[in-house]
């Protein structure tokens, strides 16, 4: 077996990800200037930050519990995450962010971002998130309760 047969790669985003009227949550954020790398334009850490930060805004308002400290009986784990980059971002730049649910399995579901600027797609984003029975629970995944999932369902990814 050669070792390129190890590796994991994710195809190109279906074009409907590619415009923001795909996602059911939106907001914007601005770059900031530390964002920048030696290139002069937006390192890719700081677009996987947008992507991280459109997700756990989307998240804490359909599960406030998982980002609360001590005592939370639910928590929220990533256990895969794949990003396109599409292109670059320059700053000072302001990026409108989507979000929303791209998948609903037993224990996980996708949580999926796209990142836009003057309504140009410049990357999506891909997170499972796997839910956990809280700090006291070494069981390990816990089903989505019928609560959580019509929640997740108000956020799925739309086709327009």
């Amino acid at each position: 077996m050669l070792v390129t047969d190890w590796t994991t790669t994710a195809a190109r985003p279906d074009p409907m990800r590619l415009r923001l009227e795909s996602y059911p949550v939106v907001d914007e954020i601005a770059a900031r200037y530390g964002d920048m790398d030696a290139n002069a334009h937006l390192n890719n850490l700081a677009l996987e930050a947008l992507h991280e930060n459109a997700r756990a805004a989307m998240n804490r308002r359909l599960l406030p519990d998982a980002y609360r400290a001590g005592g939370r009986r639910l928590r929220l784990v990533t256990s895969q995450n794949t990003v396109h980059f599409l292109a670059e971002a320059h700053w000072p730049v302001l990026i409108t962010t989507g979000a929303g649910v791209g998948r609903i399995g037993r224990t996980s579901y996708v949580a999926s971002t796209g990142l836009f600027i003057d309504g140009r797609c410049i990357g999506v984003c891909d997170t499972v998130l796997v839910l956990l029975g809280g700090p006291d629970d070494p069981a390990g995944p816990t089903p989505i309760s019928d609560e959580f999932r019509a929640a997740l369902d108000t956020v799925l990814l739309r086709a327009t």
